[in-house]
């Protein structure tokens, strides 16, 4: 016991020193080795948010290619069906077209005057058609995509929300 003392007494500084820079070595490896797992825990949220942010996208994308399938197989063609139909009515053809009909048949009924008078209506009126439908089309075409586009933004958005209230009653 009376070596051990002597030992203590002899040594007691480099003990402490070497104790000290040991506590002091193992507090920093703590320290760093938590830093290390909190700077892990963070990428690792980061990563999930950015798969989170990848999967909304990828989810927006697919519904609204879903949205503009459904407006070009569905609306489009209905929209469409009407329009041809105010087109064909404001700009008729088929009178003219009778005419000119009649008039090849029997040879007295027209001058050529009057002939050379209803073809250049008839082609400045097929030219119009032709224009109007082409003008009309192209802006139904973008207003129905840019109408159904604000619809379905709005039901994403609700069954977004209704989802994610959802999610939180369940935790």
């Amino acid at each position: 016991m009376l070596s051990l003392r002597g030992f203590w007494r002899r040594h007691r500084r480099k003990i402490l020193v070497t104790a000290g820079i040991l506590g002091s070595g193992y507090l920093l490896y703590r320290l760093y080795e938590a830093h290390k797992r909190r700077l892990a825990d963070l990428e690792r949220e980061l990563l999930d948010g950015r798969e989170n942010e990848e999967l909304i996208k990828a989810q927006m994308q697919a519904h609204f290619e879903n949205i503009q399938r459904i407006a070009a197989t569905m609306t489009l063609p209905h929209a469409m069906k009407y329009l041809n139909s105010r087109v064909e009515e404001e700009l008729d053809l088929w009178l003219l077209t009778e005419r000119l009909m009649k008039g090849k048949g029997q040879p007295n009924t027209l001058t050529s005057s009057e002939k050379l008078e209803l073809w250049d209506r008839l082609k400045i009126l097929s030219f119009t058609k032709m224009l109007v439908s082409l003008w009309a089309v192209t802006l139904l075409n973008l207003y129905i995509r840019v109408q159904v586009n604000i619809l379905g933004r709005h039901l994403y958005i609700d069954t977004a929300r209704d989802l994610g209230s959802s999610q939180l009653l369940v935790r």
